[in-house]
């Protein structure tokens, strides 16, 4: 019985890790490139941003709209994240 017990344990520990290391691996490579689409359409949004009027940029500043653009982008990147990592584990809904 010990024995039984043992290698089940032993099948069901070596699954986890791998599928651990799996989703790690997929994980990092993913973020990697949401994080780069992320930061093109930053750099998109502040160059548009910059080609506006001096007193425009200066209203927008004191509103602090490019920070609340970085935030949103932010957001938008994790959300995108977490997706594309449920659809590579296979928990996409």
């Amino acid at each position: 019985m010990p024995a039984v017990l043992i290698t089940i344990l032993t099948a069901f520990a070596s699954s986890l890790v791998a599928r651990m290391l799996l989703g790690a691996g997929l994980a990092i490579f993913t973020y990697n490139f949401v994080d780069d689409l992320v930061l093109q359409a930053q750099n998109e949004m502040h160059g548009l941003l910059n080609n506006l009027p001096s007193d425009i940029i200066g209203l927008i500043s004191i509103l602090k709209v490019p920070q609340a653009l970085s935030v949103i982008m932010s957001a938008l990147g994790v959300a995108a994240f977490i997706k594309t990592s449920k659809v590579f584990l296979g928990r996409a809904t």
